[in-house]
């Protein structure tokens, strides 16, 4: 099912159907002093804006405010709606992308909003390799001059900012526009790359919303409420100084967009959470539903209830040669909540990225800031064409194990990938574990008794794996569990149609 759009404006929410339109909020504020100054719209709109094919317009008003919107040419009449001085006006949905110019007045003045597009609004949020920019992935300037092409791609980056208490406005460094030469080096490789790659699929504008952070903890991007239910933060007593206290990026970098419609956001974090897999799980999990719960309310139910999430799973660290911290693999899973694979019940409508299988032990900027963030921003997209967009004709999975079989008599595990149905692409004949043991106290992510068990043979959607050097019996399984657990794309497991990576995979549960 195709879940309903969003888009971007200027002061504008909108919200895309599965036809493409878009309904949005236009807010604003005129001030205590209504009378003695003209209103003003949110500071998230303004020129060159993006918003949802249906406009809501807002601001504070003491006589009637009228809009521009909608149907070329058409009035839309508003009221004030409250003793601060806010508005809000919604719009009906339209099918003209634009460019419009919308205008805001009363008796006071009139506010024009000129170059406005209708279109689907992502957020991208994270911590460094969601800020990771243009003028650093691979094949950086030819990447820079393709970006200005998408003139139908607008763009709003915000500042750093941090703070104790909840904010209604945020910090701009690059306000609404379409990409250019001189600003599109600065912006979010995975960000752009996406809305860049998403866009030809869709055929109208779309609206890109970074907001992220490097060296950031997920507990700093999530709300009280999240905070609430999962008690056990490592991020606690970090000193005021510190964004990786627990909500002060939410209350600095997030808040402020509440009342903005949103069709779906990516989220490219986890790094400074290593090493902490059990909170991660919880915040996780907490974090999509509490964000789509403050963005569905905050926007008065414009932006859905269940709207798209996508992320991306931790790529690779060392060089598999080096020494393996091997802390990774652990948050990896916890990304997903402990089901390997995205959605599942406890991520329901999300999309992940693998990338383990894309490490750059040479990037200038330490292994773990790949520079391959084309491969990474495409894999995102085959998501938000499945799950947002609902084009079942996607492939946006790599192959998962289904069954397990033993072979006693060959001292063999047989493991089959999506029921049979995927057909394999073997590049490697490493990867796996088992852990032999007599029962499966020991087989915790950093027990002893974990041992590499090579491929042997393989069929369309199976692998044979020897076990003959465990004299006991196989208490578990697991694959691609290594903080780097391959070159680039030279894991063992992939999708022969689609180049899809397998992803990480544990279980503990006795296969012999």
């Amino acid at each position: 099912m195709s879940p309903p759009g969003r888009c971007l404006t200027n002061d504008v929410d909108k919200r895309t159907t599965s036809l493409g339109h878009v309904a949005r909020r236009y807010h604003g504020n005129t001030g205590v002093n209504a009378a003695s100054r003209p209103q003003t719209p949110a500071s998230l709109v303004g020129d060159h804006h993006r918003t949802p094919a249906g406009c809501t317009l807002g601001n504070s008003l003491e006589k009637r405010r009228h809009g521009f919107c909608s149907d070329r040419g058409s009035w839309v009449t508003g009221h004030r709606s409250g003793q601060d001085g806010k508005w809000l006006l919604k719009l009906p949905a339209v099918t003209d992308p634009g460019p419009f110019v919308i205008r805001v007045s009363s008796s006071e003045g009139q506010v024009t909003l000129n170059d406005v597009l209708f279109g689907d609004v992502w957020l991208c949020s994270g911590q460094s390799n969601m800020e990771f920019p243009m003028n650093q992935v691979n094949n950086s300037e030819d990447e820079q001059q393709r970006a200005l092409a998408f003139s139908t791609i607008r763009v709003f980056l915000t500042a750093f900012a941090k703070s104790d208490s909840p904010l209604d406005t945020v910090s701009t460094w690059h306000p609404w526009g379409p990409p250019t030469s001189g600003g599109i080096g600065g912006l979010s490789a995975v960000c752009w790359l996406f809305g860049e790659y998403l866009q030809p699929h869709l055929n109208y504008p779309i609206g890109l919303v970074q907001t992220s952070r490097g060296g950031t903890s997920i507990e700093a991007w999530s709300p009280p409420e999240a905070i609430s239910v999962c008690p056990s933060n490592p991020f606690n007593n970090e000193p005021e100084c510190c964004p990786q206290r627990p909500l002060v990026l939410w209350n600095a970098m997030i808040h402020p967009f509440l009342n903005m419609t949103i069709f779906g956001a990516i989220w490219y974090q986890g790094e400074t959470n290593v090493g902490y897999p059990e909170a991660y799980s919880c915040q996780m999990k907490q974090l999509v539903k509490q964000w789509r719960d403050m963005f569905h309310n905050g926007s008065v139910g414009e932006t859905s209830l269940d709207f798209p999430f996508g992320y991306v799973q931790l790529s690779a660290l060392n060089p598999p040669n080096a020494t393996q911290w091997d802390a990774y693999p652990d948050l990896r899973w916890a990304q997903t909540v402990g089901h390997g694979y995205s959605p599942n019940p406890d991520l329901p409508y999300t999309f992940m990225a693998v990338a383990m299988d894309l490490p750059d032990f040479s990037s200038p900027y330490g292994a773990v800031h790949t520079r391959f963030k084309q491969d990474v921003s495409r894999r995102l997209v085959l998501g938000a064409l499945h799950v947002a967009y609902g084009r079942s004709d996607v492939t946006f999975q790599g192959p998962f194990p289904t069954l397990f079989t033993n072979d006693a008599s060959q001292r063999a595990l047989i493991v089959q990938y999506d029921y049979g149905r995927t057909p394999l692409d073997i590049r490697a004949t490493n990867g796996f574990q088992i852990c032999c043991a007599s029962s499966s106290d020991p087989c915790d992510s950093h027990g002893p008794r974990w041992m590499e068990v090579p491929i042997t043979k393989h069929g369309n959607s199976d692998v044979t794996l020897s076990i003959a050097g465990c004299s006991q019996r196989v208490m578990g399984l697991r694959y691609a569990w290594r903080d780097s657990p391959c070159e680039l794309k030279k894991c063992a497991i992939y999708a022969a149609d689609s180049g899809l990576p397998a992803p990480p995979y544990m279980t503990k549960t006795p296969v012999t």
